[in-house]
């Protein structure tokens, strides 16, 4: 059996800090639309942790293409309207294949040469609100009023495995069953079947990685 592999790198984020205890070189090693959307964040704790993600997606991307971390050209071109919001693409070497997720306390990077992946972490109370069902769940889900922690499980392994398939929330979580951990699902039909694997991440938190790949073994390293 094939043995596809996912390489996820988990992190809390430091204190938050507002501009003036952001250094100059830290913000010269992002592009501009990276400046530009983290200048737009209100929230320190948001700009935070949307800084360590993206400090660390180019740090290890760079440290395994050999190449200096602000160099690094990602394309995030969205195929609805044609701005740069979508999932990044890297444009030095497309055989890597990336995904952010972050929390303003927990962020995570997922890079994988074996197919593309997606990876999802959010808190277990971000569940806790009224509708959530019927947001979150396929009909086949519903019923249980118990709010558990696989409430939020259920949600980061869909948004993985949409996130992996390349299409986000353009598809209704509630349109497919949540894959079981370590299983390849077909999640949209016509599209790739998806391998989902839980994360061990803090308990306030829940975390999944995907991958969109014919391999039906799925190996996640933790950095």
């Amino acid at each position: 059996m094939t043995v596809a592999t996912v390489d996820v790198w988990l992190r809390e984020t430091p204190p938050a800090r507002g501009a003036a205890g952001i250094g100059p070189e830290t913000l010269d090693g992002l592009d501009p639309h990276e400046r530009e959307r983290w200048a737009r964040l209100a929230d320190p704790r948001d700009a935070t942790a949307y800084l360590a993600l993206h400090v660390l997606a180019r740090r290890e991307i760079g440290r395994l293409v050999g190449r200096p971390p602000e160099s690094l050209r990602f394309d995030r071109t969205c195929p609805d309207c044609g701005r740069q919001h979508d999932v990044p693409r890297l444009l030095d070497d497309p055989g890597i294949h990336l995904s952010l997720s972050r929390t303003r306390s927990v962020v995570v990077l997922a890079l994988s040469r074996s197919g593309p992946v997606g990876v999802d972490v959010d808190l277990v109370d971000a569940t806790r609100f009224g509708g959530y069902e019927d947001v979150a769940l396929h009909r086949d889900e519903r019923g249980d009023d118990t709010r558990t922690f696989a409430e939020a499980t259920t949600w980061v392994r869909k948004e993985a495995a949409l996130k992996a398939l390349g299409v986000g929330l353009r598809v209704d979580p509630t349109t497919f069953v949540t894959p079981r951990s370590g299983v390849p699902a077909a999640v949209v039909p016509g599209m790739s079947s998806v391998t989902v694997v839980d994360l061990d991440v803090p308990r306030p938190y829940a975390a999944a990685v995907a991958l969109a790949s014919p391999a039906g073994a799925l190996r996640v390293r933790r950095h």
